[in-house]
């Protein structure tokens, strides 16, 4: 294996990584809003479902796809927020 294929591999394992633990993250939470009184967790176990299925996938992935995809997973775990490209602040 030489080196691309090793960063590639890297790559593409991390984001595996972050598309599954967004749908850890989804599921978690659905958990807790329903201790909490709220109905219909179900909507988010579908979500999470269609996270893990593109997660296994997403070496198969169109890169534009894989891109979107693992960007909304960060949007859902808090990855990249301290980004200064991503980072929304209010200026006064």
């Amino acid at each position: 294996m030489n080196a691309h294929e090793r960063r590639r591999s890297a790559a593409l394992r991390a984001d595996r990584e972050t598309v599954l633990a967004a749908a850890a993250r989804l599921r978690h939470e659905a958990v807790q809003a329903h201790y909490a009184g709220l109905a219909r967790p179900e909507f988010a176990f579908g979500l999470a479902s269609i996270l893990e299925l593109l997660a296994l996938r997403v070496a198969d992935l169109a890169p534009d796809v894989r891109a979107h995809v693992v960007r909304v997973a960060r949007e859902m775990t808090g990855d990249g927020l301290d980004l200064p490209s991503v980072r929304r602040t209010r200026r006064r």
